[in-house]
């Protein structure tokens, strides 16, 4: 078998996407990635193109992380959507391979932010090539994705993957500063997952905007759903899931002094549970393990998990409502049944 059909093989049959997943849910999206193997494989060697330097620490550091088995859910997103939307243009795989790249680079600076030990199952960058590092080669791949898109000649995408990492950078700032804060104020919650999250991924679903301008609004409205969707299921798992499961602590939102919405619901309903947050969090950081897990288990106890899921599942909703823009296609379908992959997930 060739090379490129070995590439082809692999995303035929992932074994990370579909980790945790139902196997209803997991069959629909082996056959979403299916649909654009062929443009995933040719995405998976431009981020290695993008990824080349004279720097032989850069590709290294990056590789570490970006080549380490992820969901390259953003990539198969944005060509399912150029597909449902019929833009064939070459650009689409520089978008899907960009997209990735700064994803890439927001996990290697938030593992130095939070400190993070783990990240897809290995230890994370900082801790193989120092904090330094891990920083300067996250900046690279900002700066390379923003000069692939450059490169098309689209000025719509530079426009647009401009204001979608200023945006992330207001929301991870914001998530920063509000950290050890017990305020359970859900407005601010829900900017920071639009920012820090859901904007990247509505980029990539209206691919950069190049679609068809009957489509844009349409899939940009998926994207921005489907990623708050993915970010509330995201902060339940950190309360439900086993250690080593899914290369973090459970446990880790509070324990960096994160109100993520499993929390703010549980203090809502229990202002007992709420007082004992204040407590914990005006004693660290760092939160010590015993009370972090007392927390975690309180917040199980109740009814917090189930309601911060059902809101997630009204957001994937939204994003799959959004498709009724398109036309019918293979790739729609498709688009539909990954909503139900964001929030059925467990890892």
């Amino acid at each position: 078998m060739s090379e490129s059909a070995h590439e082809l093989a692999a995303y035929a049959a992932p074994a990370k996407p579909l980790h945790g997943v139902p196997h209803e849910a997991a069959a629909s999206v082996a056959e979403a990635i299916g649909l654009v193997a062929a443009d995933l494989a040719a995405t998976e060697r431009a981020l290695e193109e993008m990824l080349r330097s004279s720097i032989a620490t850069i590709p290294a550091v990056a590789g570490h992380l970006a080549f380490a088995g992820g969901k390259r859910l953003r990539p198969l997103l944005t060509l399912l959507c150029a597909r449902a939307a019929g833009y064939e243009d070459p650009a689409r795989i520089v978008i899907a391979a960009a997209g990735e790249l700064i994803h890439t680079a927001t996990l290697l600076h938030d593992d130095v932010i939070d400190q993070g030990e783990f990240r897809r199952g290995r230890p994370a960058a900082r801790l193989a090539f120092g904090n330094g590092l891990a920083v300067l080669t996250g900046d690279f791949c900002l700066a390379r994705a923003l000069q692939a898109i450059a490169r098309t000649g689209c000025a719509r995408a530079s426009t647009t993957i401009a204001d979608t990492i200023t945006r992330m950078a207001e929301g991870e700032v914001a998530q920063l500063a509000a950290c050890g804060d017990d305020s359970l104020d859900r407005e601010r919650y829900a900017m920071v997952v639009e920012r820090k999250t859901a904007t990247l991924i509505a980029w990539c679903t209206s691919v950069a905007g190049l679609v068809d301008p009957a489509y844009v609004d349409a899939l940009f409205t998926y994207g921005r759903e489907l990623g708050i969707a993915f970010q509330l299921a995201d902060d339940v798992i950190d309360y439900q899931s086993v250690q080593g499961e899914t290369g973090k602590d459970p446990g880790q939102d509070v324990r960096d002094g994160k109100m993520t919405l499993p929390l703010i619901l549980a203090c809502q309903s229990d202002p007992r549970l709420h007082a004992r947050v204040r407590t914990a969090l005006a004693a660290g950081p760092p939160m010590l393990d015993a009370t972090a897990r007392a927390l975690v288990d309180a917040v199980k106890s109740g009814d917090a998990i189930a309601r911060a899921n059902a809101i997630a599942m009204e957001h994937a909703e939204r994003a799959a409502t959004a498709l009724a823009a398109l036309p019918p296609s293979r790739a729609k379908t498709a688009l539909e049944s990954l909503t139900a992959y964001v929030v059925r997930r467990t890892a």
